[in-house]
């Protein structure tokens, strides 16, 4: 009994003691050690998955942003590119104008009285061409019937039915056509009418010309202007040769004019000259 009373046995417990709070304390945190390893098991995947999740979403939702700001832009340089397209639609149309209207310039001085029309044809009768067109401009722009179409190379036939916004044009290839014409050289004159036989290779015939004419291959034949109808001197087209017709017992000279009108896009419509509507025929003589 004096054992447990002594200083030996007081220091033996409390080494016992002490050791004993060591074990319990390395106990104790190897506890929280292993469970904290557990959790970290358990949620360090999960977060893992949660942060790649998340960062998919963003990727997600930014690949579908710029896809819509693609599609927007994609769509803005269309809309740029088609307006363009037209910019220079509209530029080469003007440009083709000018250059019609320049073709016409010395034309025009030399014949002040001159008043034109543009026109594009737009159509001629259907299947085979028979010598005639229609163009896009009628008696809103002061076309009226027998006015004179020219291109710059020369006449191409006149008007011969009018609406408000188109006309029909009779060219000198049509048989229906009878234009007052004088061969430049000679100054002798007949009718330039054409034949149906001929349309196809854009030849017209120059017929009633005398059996003593001088007409000869190469003459230029012109607009005579005696009718009042059409000025004088626009230009028809060069003789290929000078015939006899047997059916109709006289001499006809066989024209090519200086246009192919089977060709002709954009004409010039004369709708008014000094002199129009005058007979210059001497009828005393």
């Amino acid at each position: 009994m004096n054992f447990f009373k002594s200083n030996q046995f007081k220091i033996l417990l409390g080494v016992i003691l002490i050791a004993l709070g060591i074990i319990v304390y390395g106990s104790v945190n190897t506890e929280e050690n292993i469970f904290t390893n557990i959790v970290s098991y358990i949620t360090v995947p999960l977060q893992k998955s949660f942060s790649n999740l998340s960062n998919s979403a963003h990727d997600f939702d930014y690949y579908f942003k710029e896809k819509d700001e693609l599609k927007d832009e994609n769509e803005k340089l269309k809309k740029e590119i088609g307006e363009l397209r037209d910019t220079v639609i509209d530029y080469y149309d003007v440009k083709r104008e000018n250059a019609r209207f320049a073709k016409y310039y010395d034309f025009k001085n030399s014949n002040k009285s001159f008043q034109f029309v543009s026109a594009a044809v737009i159509g001629s009768s259907p299947g085979e061409f028979l010598g005639e067109f229609v163009i896009d401009c009628g008696s809103k722009s002061g076309i009226s019937v027998n006015d004179a179409v020219i291109t710059e190379n020369g006449m191409v036939g006149v008007v011969s039915q009018v609406n408000s916004v188109s006309s029909k044009v009779k060219t000198i290839l049509s048989p229906k056509a009878n234009i007052g014409a004088l061969d430049s050289r000679t100054a002798e004159s007949g009718i330039v009418n054409g034949s149906t036989e001929k349309i196809k290779d854009n030849l017209t015939k120059m017929k009633f010309i005398s059996s003593q004419s001088d007409l000869k291959n190469g003459d230029i034949i012109s607009t005579s202007g005696l009718s009042g109808m059409y000025p004088k001197n626009l230009k028809i087209g060069k003789i290929l040769s000078v015939d006899y017709d047997d059916y109709e017992s006289s001499y006809y000279a066989t024209v090519e004019p200086f246009e192919n009108i089977k060709d002709v896009k954009y004409v010039f419509v004369v709708t008014d000259f000094q002199g129009k509507g005058e007979l210059k025929i001497d009828l005393n003589k």
